[in-house]
């Protein structure tokens, strides 16, 4: 454990000293991979824990699972809807909310 906890300290320090430009480059696309990757599985599994079955069509004809979810969530950012492109800047716009508001609060 104290060798993770060392790799993660030495990674965290690797990202600090990069240049701010970089920095929030790599940030953009570390919460644009993760937005991509897993959060449609979270997604799935809320909605599921929740809400039941996930319809692909609303005639309840066919259900899908979380890969048909990821399928649905990425045609949709493809054809630009709002919703979808909303739960992929999410994460990073959360981000920057976050280091918005502990700026203001260290003022």
């Amino acid at each position: 454990m104290r060798a993770v906890i060392a790799s993660l300290r030495t990674s965290l320090r690797r990202f600090q000293a990069q240049p701010p430009l970089r920095r929030e480059a790599l940030l953009l696309a570390a919460t644009l991979l993760f937005a991509l990757l897993i959060l449609p599985l979270l997604i799935w599994v809320a909605g599921r824990l929740s809400l039941g079955e996930y319809l692909r069509d609303p005639s309840g004809a066919s259900t899908g699972g979380p890969f048909a979810l990821m399928v649905d969530y990425l045609h949709g950012v493809l054809t630009l809807s709002p919703g979808h492109w909303l739960a992929l800047l999410g994460p990073y716009l959360l981000t920057v909310a976050f280091r918005a508001g502990r700026l203001l609060v260290k003022m």
